[in-house]
């Protein structure tokens, strides 16, 4: 039994993995505006399709790892994305029956959300707000989670 957890809990922190380093990945300046926030994605799943082998663990652990790349004040995606993670997990059921549309408005709200707890957490802290390109990566999340979860999905070996 336990050799069959670790085999479920491999593509998770392979797919965790992965995003990290697409997280990090030098962009050129054009494009880095328009960077989404793949390790929120990737947590967003697992939330969703998993809650008891990531869900807000997974959630934390992931924040801290973007805190520590970023060099950011300590804890503020790890709070951010266990708000939001938490948001999927309690909704995840729902998400789960919904049409694709809906799916993508709910992950869009989710990622806004995320956001919206960075620029808070900024604003207290007295760093600099960024501009308004920030608010583009919701929207190109959104886009990309019909792709993720057909590519997960299949990966997990469903349809």
């Amino acid at each position: 039994m336990m050799h069959d957890n670790r085999i479920r809990r491999f593509p998770m922190l392979l797919s965790t993995l992965v995003a990290l380093a697409l997280a990090v990945l030098p962009l050129p300046a054009v494009l880095e505006p328009l960077r989404p926030d793949f390790l929120v994605l990737v947590v967003f799943y697992w939330c969703i399709e998993s809650p008891r082998a990531g869900g807000l663990g997974l959630a934390f652990v992931s924040g801290l790892a973007l805190d520590l790349v970023h060099g950011v004040v300590l804890g503020q995606h790890a709070l951010a994305l266990t708000l939001m993670g938490a948001w999927a997990t309690h909704l995840r059921l729902r998400i789960r029956v919904y049409s694709v549309l809906s799916q993508c408005l709910t992950i869009f709200l989710l990622l806004t959300g995320y956001q919206f707890v960075l620029f808070w957490v900024d604003g207290a802290t007295g760093n600099p707000v960024t501009t308004f390109s920030r608010w583009l990566a919701p929207f190109i999340g959104a886009l990309l989670w019909p792709a993720l979860v057909n590519a997960f999905g299949n990966l997990r070996g469903r349809s």
